[in-house]
């Protein structure tokens, strides 16, 4: 069995860490007695904040929906150091970049990891990367990790080859599962999703996956695989295309990890459908326990590509709280959200930067406090021959 990394809180959402900090203020309350209690505003007013009776909030909050999560309930949770990325470009992926959390420096840039077409967090600096066999239809996974100063150590390859190429990676707490979205080789050949577990060293895949065209009665994938610190649910957002090859609506899926062999649309279960008309369902996160996701949407406009930040409970596919608005460059730009391992932060690159071209705009919102910092990321110049259109990320 793999043992996480130090520091690592597989129940670190916002749900669980509410809860936990309330148990720790009851028992503190308790310890001093109820005269003290009478003297900070009556017994009845401190029970009343500590079980939320203002209103419930599904997904254990006691809170009513728009509530913001206490800050405390995230005291020992700090941001990262750093962040792992790289740029999408028109033709491919850029190699394996490092910046600075705080500010978006750019640390280390890995040539020798070029073409990283998936990129995972598996623990506090820990990561799962997909590079592609020479010019084949291949891709192995590696394992990296930081230095304490931000640099990517030696790669160590983990799991099988894998035939196809990896569009999409997620990982659970320190990589005991490792799941994935692969394009089929040939045109018209189906894609899938699959998981490796390390620990058992087997495999597991689902099929009908279309992961570039629109392939008639298959689920096509929109947005990238996230999966819960557990390694037991996957959550994607998509399409459903019929049998004439239109789409039919979008979706926010969740899979279990350990559901039989089959089809995407057989063992997944749709928990959030919308019209295809709608904003575009770009991309769900799913929070440490699986109990919640963020779900990012977009709206493309003349003036602008709007993204909006919300976070959903997982059983009901029900709307708790709108986290962030951002607005950018028109340009369409997909939303490749990613949530630090604590469960509190979450990066959210969202449009391209006209202004100091070659960059981009990320927003780091504070799920606690709902606070939203702009960084400006500076990309390594294009020549203007292979633009960037955004960036995977991941911390």
């Amino acid at each position: 069995m793999t043992t996480a990394p130090p520091g690592w809180r597989p129940e670190a959402d916002p749900q669980a860490l509410i809860r936990e900090a309330r148990r720790r203020q009851r028992r503190r309350h308790v310890a001093v007695g109820l005269a003290l209690a009478v003297i900070l505003g009556g017994a009845s007013g401190i029970m009343a904040g500590l079980t939320g009776t203002g209103g419930h909030s599904p997904g254990g909050l006691g809170r009513s929906p728009g509530h913001t999560p206490s800050p405390g309930a995230f005291a020992q949770s700090a941001l990262p150091p750093f962040f792992a990325d790289a740029v999408t470009t028109g033709e491919a992926n850029e190699s394996l970049q490092v910046r600075v959390a705080a500010s978006g420096r750019l640390v280390a840039q890995e040539e020798n990891m070029a073409g990283v077409s998936g990129l995972a967090a598996a623990g506090p600096d820990s990561f799962v990367i997909a590079l592609q066999l020479g010019d084949g239809c291949a891709t192995r996974l590696y394992q990296v990790q930081l230095g304490n100063q931000g640099h990517p150590g030696r790669l160590s390859p983990v799991g099988p080859e894998l035939h196809g190429l990896v569009w999409s990676l997620a990982a659970s707490a320190g990589s005991r599962v490792i799941g994935y979205a692969v394009s089929g080789c040939d045109k018209g050949d189906p894609g899938f999703i699959g998981v490796f577990n390390t620990s058992t060293q087997r495999a597991r895949q689902w099929g009908d996956v279309d992961l570039g065209g629109v392939s008639p009665g298959s689920v096509a994938l929109s947005g990238a695989l996230s999966m819960s610190a557990s390694g037991r649910l996957l959550a994607f957002t998509g399409w459903n295309v019929a049998g004439n090859g239109l789409n039919t609506g979008q979706f926010v899926r969740v899979l279990p990890t350990d559901a039989p062999a089959g089809t995407a649309a057989e063992r997944s279960q749709m928990v959030l459908s919308r019209p295809d008309s709608g904003p575009e369902l770009a991309a769900a996160t799913l929070s440490p326990s699986g109990a919640s996701f963020y779900l990012c949407t977009q709206t493309e406009s003349r003036t602008g590509l709007g993204t909006n930040v919300a976070w959903y409970r997982t059983s009901t596919g029900e709307l708790q709280q709108d986290l962030a608005s951002l607005r950018g460059a028109p340009e369409q730009m997909g939303c490749s959200m990613a949530l630090d391992s604590s469960g509190r932060f979450l990066l959210v690159p969202y449009s391209l930067d006209p202004a100091s071209h070659p960059a981009l705009k990320a927003a780091e919102i504070d799920i606690a406090t709902r606070a939203v910092k702009i960084l400006t990321l500076q990309l390594p110049p294009d020549g203007g021959m292979d633009p960037p259109t955004g960036m995977i990320a991941a911390w």
